[in-house]
């Protein structure tokens, strides 16, 4: 049980790191535009 427990709140954290990284890819670090590809 503490086992899958463990499981989800890893999941969470990668999707949160996930969501950061998405949000840091809607702009164009280049031109500071924003991407049009989302």
């Amino acid at each position: 049980q503490k086992r899958i427990e463990e499981y989800i709140r890893n999941q969470l954290q990668e999707d949160v790191i996930a969501d950061q990284l998405s949000l840091f890819e809607e702009y164009d670090p280049f031109t500071g535009e924003k991407n049009k590809r989302k």
